[in-house]
């Protein structure tokens, strides 16, 4: 009998076909399923090793033994000429062609439909990758050889007699200047805010280049007498004073004329630095902005309005505005101020659908008129940021934006708050530092930078960047006393020097929460009671977001139950769940505070665990967070779940927010009185180890 015959008649070619077809199929729904639990590669290869070794021992036992009913029985001791032999060699049959049928559909299941999906995920995942790398190494480039443009600062132009129209016009050049530079690609241009402390300044220009970084000084002067203009500017080395050029331009007192010397300051600047103008840099300096003088004034005094950051989103702001646009409606920086307005004011008030549409037709009409322009861009980013809220998309457009504008701090600035929404932490480092070399005196983006670092807890950084900084601000100084308490470990001395420094600027939003938790945090809960009692009701007026309307009895309650008033607490408590229950969100706004935090908040000093846990599970947990706001609630959330004595929840919740960018801060938080109730927990206890042991490792 031949070896062929032989392996037929002891069912070997059935057993070996039966567990190809078996391996193959467990193969590919293991390749299929394993990704989606979350196994690994290696975990695939293992069972096809294993089923491949395997094989052998399955062939070897089909030669040597027989399946019958009654188990495995030796190959010698078989009668084959017994039906139950023959019907059991039938059985392997229907086994085998079984499993082929299976093996065949599910091939042509994979083949047809699951691969083809599969493919493009993977296509469409490669060629995202290769987007997102491109763009990451395009940006990394294009700031890297922005970073080595000459830097020029335009320090505030003089009024040279002329009174008031004068000094209206000085303002102008110097602001419409700005602008302009800010588009060349040959030149960066130091920002606004950080020359306007050289105004009138006696310091010298080499002082002046160092502390703004700045290669070259533009300094100039406007008079304007009747129907006359004279403008006289001269380039400046800051590193030796050496007068580079200067020229005076005498003219006649029209808008036009007022741009077309800006031009040419801007082009003698660049043939001064022996830096090439491109075709994108001459066909920004050749539009002229606007022709209309009322509609200048008009946009000039919006300007003015905005000055004071705290007043940017009043009512005369958007009037001035929208006279300008509509004196000339080809006006596009006005334009796209105004887009600005009503998609800030938008997004942080009424939520008006008038406003809404509004901004659409200003969007709408900035494309139609300058489709390719930087102002477009920047009105359409504002819209898809603020009202669309896609913040990806509004990603995307600051890069042409920045393109067509690179030294223009705003759309960094813009970059930057979307990369916060996105929670990508460690790209908004990057454009604050660049916003940082662009505007090195604006403490706002000094205190943006340090205190990202700080809720990355990248210290050190944090340190570093401290003392870089050569000008005082309060902000400033509050992140220096976080870090020397990360030191001394001191908290009445933290909190004393934090008192004196909040008390003389308190204010709702910013100041009052932080001298609040001095009190606090130095167990004195007398002052910190005082401290909310002399706080003034929230003033609505202007709009009326719920954490606005709920920040007195946000303080309130904690301090209540710190002090243990349980008769004034339970007021309070019922006052603000008539409060929040009376509170209509305006439609399309998302309030995660009033339906989670804010109730969280009540539920824990009423001592429902329970309730408060699970309010603080749904918004730490929600599948659309806001990953910029949470940096700061997730803190909240931790002391709000131990005041409610859930302490593997608050434990759980301090784990978290030491994992991702947030405001807690490990040698501070936990050591508050609010954690007083889980302070001898076994999971407390353990992690407070945890963090003393880095604490004297650091």
């Amino acid at each position: 009998m031949s070896l062929f015959s032989e392996l037929k008649r002891r069912n070997v070619l059935r057993v070996a076909a039966a567990y190809v077809a078996v391996a193959w199929l467990v193969i590919q729904v293991t390749e299929t399923l394993f990704p989606v639990f979350g196994f690994s590669d290696a975990a695939i290869r293992g069972v096809v090793i294993l089923l491949a070794i395997g094989f052998l021992p399955a062939v070897i036992s089909a030669w040597a033994f027989e399946l019958t009913p009654q188990g495995l029985i030796r190959d010698s001791e078989v009668d084959r000429s017994s039906p139950t032999i023959k019907a059991m060699g039938k059985r392997l049959d229907r086994l085998v062609i079984v499993a082929l049928a299976l093996a065949l559909g599910y091939f042509a299941l994979d083949k047809f439909l699951l691969d083809p999906a599969r493919d493009e995920a993977r296509e469409q995942a490669i060629a995202e990758a290769a987007r997102e790398q491109g763009r990451d190494e395009a940006i990394r480039e294009s700031e890297a050889e922005r970073a080595s443009r000459p830097m020029v600062a335009v320090l505030p132009f003089a009024t040279v007699g002329g009174g008031d129209e004068s000094g209206f016009f000085a303002a102008g050049v110097h602001d419409d200047l700005l602008t302009r530079l800010a588009q060349l690609q040959s030149v960066r241009v130091i920002s606004r805010t950080s020359v306007m402390e050289y105004r009138g300044t006696d310091r010298n220009i080499r002082e002046i280049g160092t502390a703004l970084g700045a290669d070259v000084i533009l300094e100039g002067g406007v008079q304007s007498a009747g129907e006359r203009i004279r403008i006289n500017a001269q380039l400046i080395d800051a590193s030796n004073d050496e007068h580079l050029w200067a020229e005076t331009y005498d003219r006649e007192l029209t808008i036009a004329n007022i741009f077309e010397v800006q031009t040419e300051i801007a082009r003698a600047i660049t043939t001064a630095l022996s830096a090439t103008l491109t075709a994108q840099d001459d066909a920004a300096l050749s539009v002229i902005p606007t022709e209309n003088m009322a509609a200048y004034r008009a946009f000039r005094r919006a300007v003015d309005i905005a000055e004071a950051r705290s007043t940017w989103l009043r009512e005369e702001y958007r009037e001035a505005l929208e006279e300008a646009v509509a004196l000339d409606p080809n006006f596009t920086r006005a334009w796209a101020e105004l887009a600005g307005y009503l998609t800030h004011a938008n997004y942080y008030f009424e939520h008006d659908p008038e406003l809404t549409q509004r901004a659409e037709e200003v969007v709408e009409h900035l494309r139609t008129i300058a489709p390719e322009s930087a102002d477009y861009l920047m009105a359409q980013a504002f819209y898809v940021y603020y009202i669309a809220r896609d913040y990806d998309a509004a990603y995307e457009l600051t890069i042409p934006a920045m393109a067509r504008a690179p030294s223009d701090a705003r759309i960094l600035e813009l970059r930057s708050w979307i990369q916060r929404r996105q929670g990508d932490f460690e790209g908004r480092l990057d454009t604050l530092r660049l916003i940082r070399m662009l505007d090195p005196r604006d403490q706002s983006y000094a205190g943006g930078l340090i205190s990202s670092l700080m809720r990355l807890r990248r210290f050190e950084e944090a340190r570093v960047e401290l003392e870089r900084v050569d000008f005082e601000h309060p902000r400033l100084d509050y992140w220096r006393l976080m870090l020397e308490l990360r030191e001394h470990r001191d908290l009445e001395r933290w909190a004393d020097e934090l008192i004196a420094l909040a008390e003389p600027l308190l204010e709702p939003r910013v100041w009052f929460p932080r001298a609040w938790l001095a009190y606090v945090a130095k167990r004195d809960f007398n002052g910190a009671e005082a401290l909310v009692e002399a706080m003034p009701e929230p003033d609505t007026s202007g709009g009326h977001t719920m954490d606005y309307y709920f920040l007195k009895p946000a303080y309130q309650i904690p301090t209540l139950w710190l002090l243990g008033r349980e008769e004034a607490l339970a007021e309070v408590l019922a006052d603000a769940r008539e409060a929040i229950d009376a509170f209509e969100a305006p439609e399309g706004m998302r309030f995660d505070y009033v339906q989670n935090l804010d109730m969280a908040l009540i539920t824990a000093a009423e001592g429902n665990a329970e309730d408060t846990e699970r309010r603080i599970g749904r918004l730490l947990n929600a599948p659309e967070r806001d990953l910029a706001a949470r940096q700061g609630y997730i803190s909240d959330a931790c002391g709000i779940l131990a005041m409610s004595g859930a302490a593997k929840a608050a434990v759980a919740c301090m784990r978290t927010a030491m994992d991702e960018p947030s405001e807690f801060m490990p040698f501070l938080d936990p050591y508050l009185a609010f954690y007083d109730p889980i302070r001898e927990e076994p999971a407390f206890v353990e992690l407070l180890a945890e963090l003393e042991n880095e604490t004297r490792g650091q």
